[in-house]
């Protein structure tokens, strides 16, 4: 099952439009993958859409965990 977000994520709609072929890659290990494991699912699932950054990559699990920290 894909992750709820993937058809509105700023991330890939946006930020990714230059680069598809990075972007198909990151969809497929996080978005249609394990997207419990993407940075930017963890920080939206507990903290909201409007708490994730727009430059956290799905693979920056650490600086999603140091946001998570000061909730």
């Amino acid at each position: 099952m894909p992750c709820e977000c993937i058809n509105q994520c700023p991330f890939f709609n946006d930020r990714m439009a230059n680069m598809p072929a990075m972007a198909e890659i990151y969809k497929k290990k996080y978005c249609e993958g394990d997207f419990q494991e993407c940075a930017r699912y963890m920080v939206f699932k507990a903290l909201g859409k409007s708490a994730v950054p727009s430059d956290l990559f799905p693979n920056q699990k650490e600086k999603a965990l140091k946001i998570l920290e000061g909730k």
